[in-house]
């Protein structure tokens, strides 16, 4: 009794399967039939020119209450570590 369970179980787990694979497919290829071709934007850097180009220092005004607030965060973590 347990083996035909067993077996229509497996049957059936065999058929979503099955059933799962023609539907990706299918859909696949109903996505590439509405899709169109990708636009190439050539007008910006190449790779090489972003790789090899020097990045300029960023440098941001910070005010006394902004080392107050970093002063107060950093020594919270060394409270919470001791």
């Amino acid at each position: 009794m347990l083996d035909h369970f067993l077996n229509n179980l497996l049957q059936i787990v065999i058929v979503i399967d099955v059933l799962g694979a023609i539907a990706y497919f299918a859909l696949g290829a109903l996505k590439k039939k509405r899709r169109g071709p990708i636009p190439i934007d050539l007008k910006g850097p190449t790779l090489w020119q972003r790789l090899f180009t020097r990045r300029q220092q960023q440098t941001a005004n910070a005010s006394d209450k902004d080392f107050a607030q970093l002063h107060r965060v950093l020594y919270g973590f060394q409270d919470g570590l001791a």
